[in-house]
């Protein structure tokens, strides 16, 4: 069968876009990712809608399909926007011609494992990474009949069973390129050591995480299962150079841990010196991967800020998400860590969990004190969220009971609390964390005598970052 016509849409919800914390929106890397391979195809017309970055009601989008007239529609969803999106499909099932509708995104798990509405609309279901798989079910759908639907039946059956797909060519994947109306919206609002104007790209170098984290889900990761999947050092270096051509100044590896693979980062940092390259660029790392010497060569290439998850200050609460992988307690890595990052010069921003499971008042605080003793140039606080798909669903979603699932949101106001405090006063104990974080005169005078040159040549992200008065 031959397409003419390919419709990429992430759809969105108010769920994650009325919350009080201010926060930023990565792309749709799958989509992207598939968009790019598409771009080969001459005769087919791709089209990619983003909801997060324009929201749309399903009637817009219905009337997009009309105009559009796609063949096939690639839908993502998360488990906050999965309603919108059974929706949509469900309204597109009714056309007299229907085209195909792939499914893809962490909300399926809530699909299947709660609602079951998935179940006849759509015709295939891709969990986990499905950049290349895509590609698989294109071929299949393009060589056979497609009405014989023997290409549908084998992915439900995967779907049914949990299969995620993984990509093992990560060097494969095409080069995803932005639109200017992109590289606007698609920003970190988090400030890094630059006092230039900045245009931030995104891109994955490595896919895998070793670690069992129970509270991880593919809400924060871009990537699944445990096998570290690294591209080679030119082909990165190349795609830095390809969003360089676009215009982006500041790559921001979107990695679920950056430095797992040491040797990969190593040979990143050597390949960036050897082609004097001047990209700065950000990564996310595990405190207990990195040393001084590491985190030295990563400056000398460019590296200007680090994201490290800090999550909690009790040991106890370390241990019971399953943070901890080795023997030296947590929160003298952590100090490590980011004392090792300030000599260097790297700004660093600091991830907080509070709410996890059986966590006390006095165990939260302790989690305030480490943060203010590690000072790092930002935070971020999260709301533990068992995201179906995650280890954490399979621990605590029979506790969920009746309450409304898409509401989940790791910033929102929690729809229930697995800690020893409730639900509206872990939103006073953020709001708390904050004020006692922000509103020293000590972070105050460091932090804006570092970062009054990006904020001047950045104004929106100062704006955005005001945002924070409201959780406050």
């Amino acid at each position: 069968m031959e397409f003419k016509s390919v419709l990429l849409l992430r759809v969105s919800s108010a769920v994650d876009k009325d919350v009080d914390h201010p926060q930023f929106f990565d792309p749709p890397y799958a989509l992207k990712y598939i968009q790019a391979g598409l771009q080969c195809y001459p005769e087919l017309s791709v089209h990619l809608l983003d909801g997060w970055i324009q929201p749309r009601p399903v009637s817009y989008l219905l009337d997009e399909v009309a105009r559009l007239r796609p063949q096939v529609i690639v839908v993502s969803a998360s488990s906050f926007e999965i309603d919108v999106a059974n929706a949509f499909v469900a309204a597109v099932k009714q056309q007299p011609r229907p085209p195909w509708v792939i499914g893809m995104g962490q909300g399926h798990y809530l699909n299947r494992d709660v609602h079951n509405a998935s179940d006849g609309m759509y015709d295939a279901i891709l969990l986990g990474e499905p950049e290349q798989e895509f590609f698989r079910l294109w071929a299949w759908m393009q060589s056979n009949n497609t009405a014989a639907g023997g290409w549908q039946e084998y992915y439900r059956q995967g779907y049914a069973e949990d299969q995620r797909c993984v990509v093992t060519d990560p060097d494969g994947l095409p080069f995803p390129s932005y639109t200017p109306a992109e590289l606007t919206a698609y920003k970190s609002i988090y400030p890094v050591p630059l006092k230039q104007r900045v245009t931030w790209g995104f891109l994955i170098a490595t896919r895998g995480c070793p670690y069992p984290c129970n509270f991880c889900s593919e809400v924060m990761r871009v990537s699944s299962g445990t096998k570290i999947r690294s591209r080679s050092a030119t082909n990165v270096a190349d795609e830095m150079a390809h969003l360089a051509r676009q215009g982006v100044t500041i790559c921001s590896f979107q990695d679920d841990s950056f430095s797992t693979n040491r040797r990969f980062v190593r040979a990143l940092c050597e390949e960036l010196l050897a082609r004097h390259s001047t990209m700065p660029w950000m990564a996310r790392v595990r405190v207990d991967e990195i040393d001084y010497d590491l985190l030295a060569l990563m400056r000398q290439a460019g590296c200007r800020m680090l994201g490290m998850g800090v999550e909690a200050g009790s040991q106890r609460i370390i241990d019971l998400i399953q943070k901890n992988f080795k023997p030296k307690p947590w929160a003298e890595r952590c100090r490590q860590a980011f004392r090792w990052a300030r000599e260097l010069g790297i700004g660093t921003n600091a991830y907080y969990i509070i709410g996890n499971p059986t966590e006390t008042r006095e165990e939260i605080a302790q989690t305030i004190a480490l943060a203010l003793e590690l000072n790092a140039d930002t935070i971020q606080v999260h709301f533990y969220t068992p995201y179906p798909g995650s280890a954490a669903w399979d621990l605590y979603k029979d506790g969920l009971g009746e309450h409304d699932l898409t509401k989940m949101f790791h910033y929102a106001v929690p729809v229930v609390s697995f800690a020893k405090v409730s639900a509206e006063e872990l939103v006073q104990l953020r709001a708390k964390f904050y004020r006692r974080y922000l509103f020293r005169p000590t972070f105050a005078w460091r932090h804006f005598r570092r970062y009054a040159g990006f904020y001047w040549h950045n104004p929106d992200v100062f704006w955005s970052l005001l945002g924070i008065r409201r959780v406050l």
